[in-house]
């Protein structure tokens, strides 16, 4: 059965990889649980199992460290159509380009799956940052609080948090320097939902 990284488990994961680049070993338990603000070493135990049977670490024993795998012990690669670019800031003319880039086969959508770079910051706070890859599962339809792919007045892309209400539609940025988009429903078409982020560490 394949495994599905969460956003969560991806940000307890990116958490792992900059620690290991900043303090030149992994974290233990209390480190992860001290920073994402847990107040039970199981709640991280729970994460680390789910990264563990994604094959991306080793957990070890009680506090003990946690071992990052080589990137060529991850699960098998696919390939999926990189479409171009999407903003995380203002929406920007949609940019038709195609390219493949591979992505662990755990991380592939139920339906059609693709990815775009992001171009901007409006997303930070939900570890999405300018420059990644989102990997999108394609969807016209989404639930309150989802991360989204947007198109909006049919023109311009955006990936932003979506909400309902009261005849509108809010796309809410994860960023206090921007502003949420309050839109009327027939001017957003849902594209797909984020179920994804893959970044390059240098």
């Amino acid at each position: 059965m394949s495994t599905i990284i969460s956003e969560k488990q991806r940000q307890v994961y990116d958490f792992i990889v900059k620690f290991v680049k900043t303090e030149g070993h992994s974290p233990m338990i209390r480190d992860i649980a001290r920073h994402f603000g847990f107040s039970s070493p199981a709640t991280v135990h729970k994460y680390l199992v789910a990264l563990e049977a994604a094959g991306m670490i080793v957990r070890g024993k009680r506090n003990a460290l946690v071992q990052l795998l080589p990137e060529e012990h991850n699960s098998e690669a696919i390939d999926i159509p990189l479409l171009g670019k999407i903003a995380a800031g203002r929406p920007i003319d949609v940019i038709a380009q195609e390219e493949l880039v591979s992505i662990p086969k755990e991380m592939l959508g139920r339906s059609r799956t693709y990815a775009l770079r992001v171009v901007g910051d409006s997303m930070i706070d939900e570890h999405i940052a300018d420059g990644d890859l989102i990997v999108v599962e394609h969807c016209q339809q989404a639930q309150n609080g989802q991360t989204i792919v947007a198109l909006v007045d049919d023109n311009s892309a955006t990936v932003k948090k979506i909400f309902y209400e009261k005849g509108q539609v809010r796309l809410q940025p994860a960023n206090s320097k921007y502003q949420p988009m309050m839109l009327n429903p027939n001017q957003v078409k849902v594209q797909g939902r984020v179920i994804g982020v893959m970044r390059r560490y240098n």
